[in-house]
């Protein structure tokens, strides 16, 4: 793994919020379905439901086997943006400081994900990445309309 991706996950992590907050001052603000509420708070529950424990898990040897996880479905209406806002960040924050503290050996593990096969934690670094980016894209053409 290289030292890019932790740097590239803790940028992309602020860029998303930064958007998020910049965007949430049109209150009626939607990327499709979702307000800037429910991204927030779905970005705050992968973070701590799966990426945090699936890497982990790989880390420690374990040899998860996981299924594709989702919660589209749920329901973030009790959640308030900034306190999903600052929990993704802890939470984020928590898993590149345990990350940088792996070994070669640990960071090369793998666990098995039913829709991209084995996969080590350098792995899920990068689809925590490509899963940050989905959504910062339409968080861009929410503010691009704001700025119009």
């Amino acid at each position: 793994m290289s030292y890019t991706i932790l740097e590239e996950l803790a940028a992309s992590q602020q860029l998303v919020s930064t958007m998020i907050r910049i965007s949430a001052e049109d209150t009626s603000a939607r990327v499709g379905a979702w307000s800037l509420r429910d991204i927030a708070a779905h970005l705050a529950a992968s973070e701590t439901e799966s990426f945090e424990p699936r890497i982990r898990a790989i880390a420690a040897g374990e040899r998860p086997v996981m299924e594709f996880y989702s919660n589209d479905e749920r329901d973030f209406s009790g959640i308030h943006l900034e306190e999903a806002l600052n929990e993704w960040a802890e939470t984020r924050t928590r898993l590149l400081d345990y990350v940088r503290g792996l070994s070669d050996e640990e960071r090369a593990r793998t666990g098995t994900h039913e829709r991209y096969g084995d996969i080590s934690v350098d792995r899920y670094l990068e689809i925590a990445l490509e899963h940050d980016r989905e959504h910062l894209l339409g968080l861009e053409h929410v503010a691009g309309e704001l700025a119009r």
